[in-house]
């Protein structure tokens, strides 16, 4: 070969470095060939030629890299980018191989330690891969690709305050940051319960993508657990005509619509969510909004199943050893973020002040918000011990409850908002269970038990549970006989009710009455002269529609009346002017039931299939009013009508239960909070004989 020869081919390929720089790559091709041409022998132009085709001719790629290593067995780039060819064709073992053999050779490079990272992180080796970022960073503190790689896995990982600290970083030294660092510090800031942040951050990552389905849900999910409905209701509208596939917005569009009684298009989202999962769908569907839809218990299963496998651990979690024992007492921890003014609290806290202390040790782990009450005062003074750690991380938090040696630890949230599920996924106690704040399977192999009854998860149902049933056994809910009543009720007109004709109530929250039982309820309207309907939604849209969907179906809108939302002790007294409560279904009343059922008003329910139906009628069968509980609308419809216009079948009912009140199970915690004791005791020795054999 001549000098000028030598010379051509180098031009040549710095054209080619060139037109590679620039995305020609037909270009860059073409020049290079012309180079193997003069040269056959060059790593280099193989090198380029095996990047110029990539894209186009991976087979062909990988061949030019091959040559170019069997020319040159320790040329950096051609194995660089071999090890890049393997990662995009998800061959990442070979990919692995070949950077760490260029790394050996170069270790101070962060591009390099980074790629490795990628594909470490592919390959299910998330800590490897955090060990490549950060070496990258090390050698190149702000490199940019490593720093959103790391921010972002780790966001993944749920390590959230990490996150947040490495994506405020990249957003400080890159102003032109791309959206998805915007949408991973949104994320962290919706864990951290800085709703406004988080709403910012995705909003500001919406600025920057416009059309992305995930980034409008991401934003929708915020506003919902803010309890903006109308709001998310738009925002998530806008991700599911983007993306219907997605069931996730499609759930939360759903609830939200439920939430503002919003009905137009509610029927065809359930429908069109059922049909999904019916053919198999693995997209993800927000659990607790589930449970409020009308779904068999095998589609609650399934539903449980796809959001448990979003949290489980990269590793297998190894289950939790109990200390040994100082005495004879079981330790039991309770976690739940609503220790305070909370429908779950207002029904535990007379069990947790009467456990038996000389044979239950109780825990408080209080994960969500605190508050200065006097039913928090009461909560917290009703515990052995109580820890506020709703700062801490779920490892933390696990931590602490496996240095207290807690043996059974009972969920009171399951998938509700503020919950930290994530936690018992740790299996921090040898024993765990869920109990009474999510009426469902949550699909989950770190839960033990469901505490429940005969009732509310007849054995039928444990097909469609991961959890086995643990029966108590009179009924699932516990009631607090303490809790205080206003000592003076309003009068009727002051609630806004007639003076005359019954009045059917029912206080359960917007979302859980749909457009099947509200049909009902108009009818009974119709045929029951000067009856009203006394409801509680929680805005005045979910009010304006009620009352448009009653004239809708010609009852008078008047005949409507709502309830504005007061303190525990006023809302009980004035369930004096209740006739007949009307529950809902399939998601019942739990605490608005328990609370009529003591103020002494009779429930009338639908029971289905799953828990969430049931919950009601367990309520009634443990004060002895069976009757009451109804397996179809139009029994209901008929039961409800006979009641109202029957005289003296509704005096008649009162006064039954007002006679159970002090003779049947429902309000006796004395006998429920023994034969809790009882069954937890039963329970933690069943597990210790199986651990010994």
């Amino acid at each position: 070969m001549t000098d000028a020869d030598r010379s051509a081919a180098r031009a040549a390929l710095r054209e080619a470095n060139a037109a590679l720089e620039r995305g020609d790559t037909v270009l860059a091709e073409s020049l290079c060939r012309d180079v193997l041409a003069l040269q056959p022998d060059d790593a280099a132009a193989w090198t380029l030629l095996g990047v110029a085709l990539r894209q186009r001719d991976p087979i062909a790629a990988q061949a030019a890299l091959t040559r170019a290593l069997e020319l040159d067995p320790r040329h950096p780039d051609a194995r660089f980018h071999l090890a890049n060819l393997y990662r995009a064709h998800g061959r990442f073992a070979e990919a692995i191989a070949a950077y760490e053999t260029v790394l050996a050779h170069a270790p101070a490079h962060p591009g390099l330690q980074n790629n490795l990272g990628l594909a470490l992180e592919a390959a299910g080796e998330p800590e490897r891969a955090l060990a490549a970022y950060r070496a990258a960073l090390a050698t190149r503190p702000g490199h940019r690709q490593s720093l959103g790689n790391l921010a972002h896995l780790l966001c993944r990982l749920r390590r959230y305050a990490e996150a947040t600290t490495l994506c405020e970083e990249y957003l400080r030294r890159f102003p032109d940051a791309d959206a998805t660092v915007w949408v991973d510090l949104g994320i962290c800031q919706h864990h951290a319960r800085n709703h406004d942040g988080a709403e910012a951050s995705f909003a500001r990552a919406l600025a920057l993508a416009p059309e992305d389905a995930v980034i409008l849900t991401n934003l929708g999910s915020v506003l919902v657990d803010g309890e903006d409905f109308e709001r998310a209701e738009a925002v998530l509208a806008q991700a599911v005509a983007r993306d219907a596939s997605r069931l996730y917005p499609a759930s939360l569009l759903a609830y939200c619509r439920a939430q503002l009684c919003a009905w137009d298009g509610l029927d065809a989202l359930h429908d069109g969510i059922r049909r999904q999962l019916d053919t198999g769908s693995e997209e993800a569907v927000n659990a607790f909004a589930a449970l409020s839809m009308p779904l068999s218990p095998e589609l609650q299963l399934r539903v449980a199943l796809r959001w448990a496998r979003d949290l489980a651990p990269a590793a297998p979690s190894t289950p939790a050893a109990a200390r040994a024992r100082r005495g004879n007492t079981l330790r039991v921890g309770y976690v739940s973020s609503d220790f305070r003014t909370h429908a779950t609290a207002s029904l535990l806290a007379e069990v947790w002040e009467r456990h038996d202390r000389t044979r239950v040790t109780t825990h408080a782990y209080s994960i969500g918000p605190s508050e200065t009450s006097a039913l928090r005062i009461r909560i917290e003074a009703a515990f052995d011990r109580f820890v506020d750690c709703g700062d801490e991380t779920v490892e933390q938090i696990a931590r602490r409850i496996a240095e207290d040696g807690i043996e059974v630890l009972i969920d009171l949230n399951g998938y509700t908002t503020h919950s930290k599920s994530e936690l018992f996924a740790l299996k921090p106690a040898p024993v765990q269970m869920s109990w009474l704040g999510y009426l469902g399977t949550l699909g989950a192999p770190w839960y033990d038990y469901v505490l429940t009854d005969r009732f509310a998860a007849p054995p039928e149902l444990q097909p469609f549970f991961t959890e086995r049933f643990l029966y108590l056994p009179d009924c699932y809910c516990p009631s607090d006989t303490k809790r205080p009543i206003a000592p003076l009720a309003p009068t009727r007109a002051a609630c806004g009710l007639p003076e005359q004709g019954v009045v059917f109530c029912c206080f359960n929250a917007s979302y859980k009455i749909l457009p099947a039982v509200f049909d009902v309820w108009m009818r009974l309207l119709a045929r029951v002269p000067g009856s009203v309907l006394w409801l509680s939604p929680a805005t005045a849209t979910a009010c304006a529609n009620l009352r448009r969907e009653a004239a809708a179906r010609g009852v008078d809108r008047e005949r409507l009346v709502f309830a504005p939302r007061l303190a525990l002790p006023e809302h009980l007294a004035r369930h004096v002017h209740a006739d007949l409560f009307l529950d809902t279904t399939p998601y019942n009343a739990g605490t608005t039931a328990n609370d009529a059922l003591y103020m002494g008003v009779p429930v009338l329910t639908c029971a289905g299939e799953t828990l969430a139906s049931r919950a009601a009628g367990s309520q009634l069968q443990a004060i002895g009013l069976s009757e009451l509980i109804t397996t179809g609308l139009a029994d209901y419809e008929a039961l409800a009508l006979q009641l109202a216009t029957t005289p003296g079948r509704l005096t008649s009912l009162r006064a039954r239960l007002a006679a159970h009140r002090y003779t049947y199970p429902l309000f006796d915690m004395a006998r429920f909070t023994r034969t809790l004791d009882d069954l937890l005791r039963t329970t933690w020795e069943n597990h210790s004989a199986t651990q010994r054999t």
